[in-house]
């Protein structure tokens, strides 16, 4: 029994309960220290003295620093190292205000907390019992009380040790819950937005980074970390394949907090400032879906030759020339495509109406300056220059189909035919695919031979 008292007592000795409301104790002391200013603080109780810390920085007033040097002074010559050598019990109540303080108004930057985190680490010297020593093993272990280090060290523990759940790693540094929206665990999440490319497309590592944003007081598309988070988590995927599940994670993510980068309100607000590379890498992952999608519909509604259209619109996008794509189903294909639910798969679509049947669809791709409207059951593919007032613009709510239509295409015959668009013909044979091979050949300067179009 008396064994289980001394773990018990240690253990209490040890552990650190979440902070109390700190803001609203600050705001109250502020206010008990102005009074008590004229008579030189000395009508102040020990606990009014012992919670100094929660009063340093306090929104809506100048630091404590600059209001109340004399209080400052004999808090940390006087009143702080007289309670650190009375007892352990006391040691860790004048500790743990510095302890939340320093994690809760972290900043690296500020001279003011560069200073506090200096007094903090030379009075953790003086300090008795399990609670100081715990503190200064994190000093020893993590650099904890050295604003320029701390962050950057904290990050490759929590995001790249994947062998702890994050909440088991917060546990063993005394960090309680809401510390991710502190100033500490913000500076703690930006480092981990800026660690190496190579841990950055680690799955586990994504995954964390996700949840870390996902459990932060507000969403981080409404935060100044906005464009960092965005491109840390897709940039590095540039001209490189995540695996599918890492892939859908990050698609889902993306479109349901910053939405849709393909409509222009969007791009506009959400995507603002995100670098070109990263857009670039959504919207290749979206293309792949649309594409996939647009095959599986075909393939649904009856379409004679979807694996020949597939074989070759995939070939182009797997070598990264399809720049990005867009459907407009007609009535009978939405159908299907809410049966296949492929809008919760990353398919983009609009509606087909008017000179067009039930059953069809449009692909609008954008590749190498073009635009090409690929119509299905034996609909006629044509092509435009991007940006030319015939071009058809991706991702419109609805289309209409004798729009689509009227605008002469560019000619993929050489002048060798009456009619400009490619007709579909012979697709066992080849006929149609080389014909649009050579087009957009000599149109981009991208060439694919016939093993990988056929």
């Amino acid at each position: 029994m008396a064994k289980l008292e001394e773990a018990v007592r240690r253990l209490d000795e040890v552990e650190l309960k979440p902070p109390p409301p700190i803001l609203e104790i600050g705001r109250r002391l502020r206010l008990i220290y102005e009074s008590a200013m004229v008579e030189n603080y000395v009508w102040l109780s020990r606990s009014e003295l012992r919670k100094l810390p929660f009063a340093y920085w306090v929104e809506g007033y100048s630091s404590l620093e600059q209001t109340d040097p004399q209080l400052i002074q004999r808090y940390w010559d006087t009143l702080l190292p007289e309670a650190l050598i009375s007892s352990p019990r006391r040691a860790k109540r004048w500790l743990a205000p510095l302890f939340f303080v320093y994690c809760e108004k972290f900043d690296s930057q500020n001279t003011e907390f560069i200073r506090f985190s200096s007094r903090l680490l030379l009075a953790l010297q003086q300090a008795d019992g399990l609670f100081a020593q715990k503190l200064r093993q994190l000093q020893v272990d993590h650099l904890f009380f050295i604003p320029s280090d701390v962050a950057l060290r904290l990050a490759r523990l929590v995001f790249t040790n994947h062998n702890q759940k994050i909440e088991s790693i917060l546990h063993e540094l005394l960090l309680w819950p809401g510390i991710l929206s502190s100033g500490l665990g913000l500076s703690i999440f930006r480092s981990g937005l800026m660690l190496p490319s190579e841990q950055l497309r680690e799955s586990q590592t994504v995954l964390r980074l996700m949840e870390w944003s996902l459990r932060l007081s507000a969403p981080v598309v409404k935060t100044d970390l906005r464009v960092m988070y965005a491109d840390a988590l897709l940039r590095p995927w540039s001209g490189r394949k995540p695996a599918d599940s890492l892939k859908n994670s990050l698609i889902d993510y993306f479109l349901k907090e910053y939405g849709d980068p393909r409509f222009p309100g969007n791009r506009h607000y959400q995507w603002s400032g995100v670098s070109p590379q990263s857009l670039g890498v959504l919207l290749n992952w979206l293309t792949g879906d649309t594409l996939r999608a647009f095959m599986k519909l075909l393939q649904r509604t009856a379409d004679e030759i979807w694996h020949y259209r597939q074989k070759f619109w995939m070939a182009y996008y797997e070598k990264g020339l399809i720049d990005e794509a867009w459907i407009a189903l007609g009535e009978y294909a939405a159908w299907e495509a809410s049966k296949l639910k492929l809008d919760e798969k990353g398919m983009g679509s609009g509606y087909l109406k008017g000179g067009a049947t039930s059953n069809q669809s449009v692909l609008l791709l954008k590749m190498g300056g073009l635009v090409f409207t690929e119509w299905s059951h034996n609909g006629s593919l044509r092509a435009y220059r991007d940006g030319s007032a015939d071009a058809p613009k991706l991702y419109q709510n609805s289309y209409q189909g004798v729009d689509l239509r009227r605008p002469t295409s560019l000619d993929f015959h050489d002048g060798m035919n009456m009619r400009p668009e490619l007709i579909h013909a012979h697709s066992v044979k080849g006929s149609w695919q080389r014909k649009a091979r050579d087009f957009i050949r000599r149109e981009t300067g991208a060439y694919l031979s016939d093993v990988e179009i056929l």
